[in-house]
């Protein structure tokens, strides 16, 4: 049965019964002005069908979030025992026990741990979508092309002075503003058409306003040259400012994102080395690093982190190799600039995070880092080196205060800020030994403080405590060159004395703290053993020459020097003697471990360094003596390893008697030994 109606130019309807699937509703018209409704119809359905979609999906994560955060059922079905098989159970209504809570943290009752909500799958971009885009961005470069083709036209005609240029160029940039936020608001109030597509022209539109805006004022100051450079730079901050403030509260992120990209070209067409006032075009990094404070959308963050390693990089090539002379301030400045922005980065990355972890590592430890170490070359030979350890000292507390891996990055980069320092500062006045003594004095000071650090969070990672083993031992250089290179008249500077008790200082505080490194691998503990042995050979050998040559002059000196290593392959030998001997509080595999470790090094300094430096009484009594030593190692403890398999032989024998006096008994009665117990319990059993 068919339904047919209409008159002229209205559309009939036809639900006759389908071939398949029943009646079908069939759109006929003649006009095509219904035609065009009727399009425009669907695509406010497509539009209304996106939109609760949406929807659907943001009430499902809040159903998802609450039902994990909702509050667990009280009471559970009881099961009840049956009579007489013990105490009553306790009734269905009934509070659960309290959970028992125990001083050991891994023994604490814990709340659960809520699922993290499962993001939304973004919808795909429509292919509409990115033509649009892609005809905004290639229109609005060819308008910039063909613009500067009319002024150069009218230039060449004599038809536009340098006024009228200038003119015509702000009047460009004021229509092309104006007309971006017109089609903003025209995109958030437009209900009948798809606005999606309008963001990338209103994009468009606005940075080019802003490059247009920023070409006059190079223009202003660089090509005409009626404006002076700092005047330039100030204007040029203040139109900036108007553009990243629109981009934030338009919310237009990638407007944001183009804006970040056109910083590096804008920044070093306006940077004067010798005008102090457009240093400030540097800060544009960080002021695009200010609005990235919101959870998503981590690239106008990502950009800034890139274009501010860049500049860096920028300054630091642009000052050694076009200026040649640079001035002290010039590089202060761009050595503030860079540990400035390294702690800017990680504090932003840190208490504002994105939800992309990718983007997280990238700004807040990969950024930072390189911005450190991209201002060590501009402030080498200057004071600002001191300026790479409070900022190494900031990202580790930056870290620990977010329970964050930076905090270990940042003591490791401490320890490597201390090196620097000790490499690149400039002289006191005083000479070398001295510089050295002072940047020694203070990395030790830091050092003690940062073992008691370590040892208060029990941190078991390896590599706080090496990078700091390997920058003492780096900071030491002089000392162990002069100790192993048979140099003994630059030990008798009481600045190398001052260095061998600071090495004493923090060897001690280590060996108090021994205990955290316990956890260690073992090929750890040896490198950290032969390393601490190193450094106490150092610090020996330093003071017995530094006495020797007090009592003795030159002739003591030698002498001092001498004993000193003496002093030190006997000290190894009978250390491991009593380790492996006499020590109390560590297990037989732990002092085994230390007891070879000194072994072997005391043998290795014998006979690789003993036998051809020292001579003469003292490489006599360090042989002799480190040789009863091994003998006496070898005997005894071979005597107490066979003491402990005889008592261990002993006491299985007597365990085996006592055994067998308890079954003859038994036996004589004719009794199985665990049948008496088991007519004890059919006496009990009722």
């Amino acid at each position: 049965m068919a339904l047919l109606g209409g008159f002229w130019g209205f559309p009939i309807l036809n639900t006759s019964p389908g071939c398949v699937g029943g009646p079908t509703l069939q759109v006929m018209t003649t006009d095509p002005r219904d035609a065009l409704e009727l399009r425009l119809t669907l695509r406010r359905l497509e539009a209304a069908e996106a939109a609760l979609a949406d929807a659907r999906r943001s009430l499902d994560a809040v159903l998802t979030r609450s039902t994990a955060a909702g509050p667990a059922p009280t009471t559970a079905p009881v099961p009840v025992a049956p009579a007489g098989a013990g105490p009553a159970a306790a009734p269905p209504g009934a509070p659960a026990p309290a959970p028992v809570y125990t001083r050991d943290s891994f023994l604490q009752v814990h709340p659960p741990q809520q699922p993290k909500p499962v993001k939304p799958p973004k919808p795909p971009v429509p292919t509409e979508t990115k033509v649009i885009r892609a005809i905004a961005v290639v229109g609005s470069l060819i308008t910039v092309a063909g613009v500067g083709l009319a002024v150069t036209l009218a230039i060449q005609a004599g038809l536009l002075g340098p006024l009228g240029r200038v003119l015509l160029s702000v009047l460009l940039a004021v229509a092309l503003l104006v007309a971006g936020l017109w089609l903003d608001n025209y995109r958030r109030t437009a209900t009948d058409r798809d606005t999606a597509g309008m963001t990338a022209g209103v994009t468009a539109l606005i940075v080019t306003s802003w490059l247009v805006s920023a070409t006059i004022l190079y223009a202003l100051v660089e090509i005409l040259e009626w404006w002076p450079a700092w005047l330039g730079a100030l204007v040029l901050m203040a139109v900036w400012l108007v553009f990243l403030w629109l981009a934030v509260t338009r919310e237009l992120r990638a407007a944001a994102v183009c804006l970040g990209l056109s910083i590096l070209p804008v920044s070093t067409a306006f940077y004067n080395v010798d005008v102090p006032v457009t240093w400030l075009v540097t800060l544009l990094p960080l002021t695009l690093l200010a609005i990235t404070r919101d959870r998503e959308y981590p690239q106008a963050r990502l950009v800034a982190a890139a274009i501010a390693v860049v500049l860096q990089l920028w300054l630091f090539n642009d000052m050694v190799y076009v200026v040649g002379f640079i001035p002290p301030a010039v590089n202060l400045t761009i050595a503030l600039l860079g540990i400035g922005s390294a702690l800017a980065f990680a504090a932003m990355t840190l208490w504002f995070p994105k939800d992309n972890d990718n983007a997280n590592l990238l700004t807040g430890i990969v950024a930072p880092l390189a911005l450190l170490a991209l201002a060590v070359p501009p402030a080498s030979d200057t004071w600002a080196i001191w300026l790479l350890v409070p900022a190494a000292v900031g990202l580790a507390a930056i870290g620990y205060l977010h329970q964050d891996r930076l905090g270990m990055i940042g003591v490791c980069a401490t320890a490597v800020a201390f090196v620097l320092v000790w490499t690149l500062t400039p002289p006191f006045g005083a000479g070398a030994l001295i510089d050295n003594t002072i940047v020694v004095a203070v990395f030790f000071v830091a050092a003690v403080i940062t073992v008691l650090w370590l040892d208060h969070r029990h941190e078991t990672r390896v590599w706080p405590w090496a990078f700091w083993l390997g920058a003492a031992l780096i900071v030491t250089g002089n000392l162990s060159r002069n100790v192993l290179g048979a140099s003994p008249l630059w030990l008798t500077d009481h600045v190398s004395l001052v260095q061998a008790l600071l090495i004493a200082v923090f060897l001690g505080v280590t060996i108090t703290r021994r205990k955290a490194l316990m956890d260690f691998p073992v090929w750890a503990q040896v490198v950290f053993a032969v390393a601490a042995l190193h450094l106490s050979m150092v610090t020996i050998v330093t003071a017995v020459t530094w006495l020797g040559n007090l009592i003795g002059g030159n002739a003591g000196m030698l002498l001092g020097y001498l004993t000193g290593h003496a002093l030190v392959s006997i000290l190894w030998m009978v250390l491991a003697a009593w380790i492996l001997l006499a020590a109390k509080g560590m297990s037989a595999k732990a002092s085994l471990n230390a007891g070879m470790v000194l072994a072997i090094a005391g043998v290795v300094k014998l006979v690789f360094f003993d036998l051809g430096t020292l001579e003469g009484l003292p490489r006599a009594m360090a042989f002799l003596v480190s040789g009863v030593a091994l003998l006496t190692i070898a005997a005894l403890r071979a005597r107490r390893r066979q003491a402990a398999e005889q008592v261990s032989a002993v006491e299985g024998g007597d365990e085996h008697a006592t055994d067998q006096q308890d079954r003859q008994p038994q036996e004589q009665h004719g009794q199985h030994p665990t049948q008496g117990s088991a007519d004890v319990e059919g006496e009990v059993r009722p």
